[in-house]
């Protein structure tokens, strides 16, 4: 199916949710754009782990894209895939240079329960951290050295916020991701299950992350990009740890933090 309008329902709430967390929310869906990116959530759609409500692709990126974009899609299933002209492009492009293609997809609803955790589980809490990029590059971090699950707690940003998605690179796909209001359910949980939970801080009495056993089950948890974990918060894990840092530098951005701590976790195994 060809769309040409601008007007055209499924491209107005494509529009609405890249731009409107309420939206994303209310609807349950989420957007996703460039042709790496949308190659993988077809693949995932494929495999019957992602369900894919619209793909949205200008004839050039067809021709452009053929090893991430199987164009015989546009034909076979033209209930979901779309060709769509310039001028509708322009209205679905976020990015500049945007490379035409686009995807409508169902948001998944993954619970942290007992069920979700390995007693011998590697996992990584967010909370209340607000930058997009940062919980993008986190996120796709967590993919890199394998962890078993990542928590964003204490109203975290939205995961499905186009920035997020483009900054983890479709790491979304590969990682077990679940939200959680409640952070001491969270780490009340883990202490169930075995697991130690270690309070990622900046204060020079707290263990150097380089002498930390994170040969059993644990957990670490990175805290607001400001503020850092509240002192109740870090008060609920069992060990506070800290990067030691030389020079005037005091502390660093969290996403880098988390690299460093994270790298340390998988080298411990």
């Amino acid at each position: 199916m060809h769309i040409a309008s601008k007007d055209n329902p499924k491209i107005k709430l494509y529009a609405k949710l890249s731009s409107s967390k309420k939206a994303r929310e209310e609807n349950g869906l989420f957007v996703l754009e460039g042709a790496r990116l949308c190659s993988e959530a077809i693949n995932r759609w494929k495999e019957d782990k992602l369900e894919i409500h619209s793909v949205f692709a200008s004839e050039n990126a067809l021709e452009k894209y053929p090893e991430y974009i199987d164009s015989s899609l546009f034909t076979s299933r033209s209930e979901i895939f779309h060709t769509v002209n310039d001028k509708v492009c322009e209205k679905l492009g976020e990015t500049k240079g945007s490379q035409g293609i686009y995807i409508i997809a169902r948001m998944s609803n993954n619970i942290l329960s007992g069920h979700s955790i390995k007693s011998n589980g590697k996992y990584l809490v967010m909370n209340n951290l607000q930058d997009p990029g940062n919980v993008g590059t986190i996120l796709r971090t967590c993919d890199a050295v394998g962890v078993d699950g990542v928590i964003m707690a204490n109203n975290c940003c939205d995961l499905y916020n186009p920035k997020t998605l483009r900054a983890a690179m479709g790491s979304i796909f590969r990682l077990d991701i679940f939200s959680c209001c409640d952070f001491g359910q969270v780490i009340e949980l883990f202490h169930d299950y075995g697991i130690n939970t270690y309070a990622a801080v900046v204060d020079k009495d707290a263990e150097s992350v380089e002498s930390v056993n994170f040969s059993c089950g644990c957990a670490v948890v990175i805290g607001n990009e400001g503020r850092g974990l509240t002192k109740e918060d870090a008060r609920l894990c069992d060990k506070r740890i800290t990067i030691k840092m030389q020079g005037n530098i005091d502390s660093l951005n969290a996403a880098m933090a988390a690299g460093i701590i994270l790298w340390e976790m998988k080298r411990k195994k």
